[in-house]
């Protein structure tokens, strides 16, 4: 699977997850939970899941991290078995990367609720 290919699926997951959220909602109860105006309460309650978010993200990209780091030392020699090492290794690398792109696009959110917490 390529880099484009992965961060295509993680993008997509994440505005499904998103879009399941608000999607199973009417429109009248959309109202209801998210008002014109959300209170400094609400971002700062935004801002911190956000956070969570990054922080859950920053692990999955330290273990794909680590592990492509470990598939890639046990990749010694021209096997077949060293090739599929050196391709899992790859995988979990562009995993990694998806994953932190993730991560800070999630405190990039988080940052803009706190400022709109901050009344900014």
């Amino acid at each position: 699977m390529n880099h484009t290919r992965i961060v295509s699926v993680l993008s997509t997951v994440v505005v499904g997850v998103s879009l399941l959220t608000v999607g199973s909602w009417s429109p009248a109860a959309a109202d209801e939970e998210f008002p014109a105006e959300p209170t400094a309460t609400e971002h700062s309650s935004e801002a911190a899941r956000y956070q969570q978010e990054a922080a859950e993200l920053d692990e999955k990209a330290a273990k794909h991290q680590k592990l492509a780091a470990t598939y890639a030392a046990r990749a010694a020699g021209g096997t077949t078995r060293a090739a599929a090492l050196r391709s899992l290794s790859s995988h979990c690398k562009r995993l990694a990367k998806a994953y932190r792109e993730a991560a800070d696009e999630a405190r990039e959110m988080a940052k803009a609720h706190e400022d709109m917490s901050a009344g900014g």
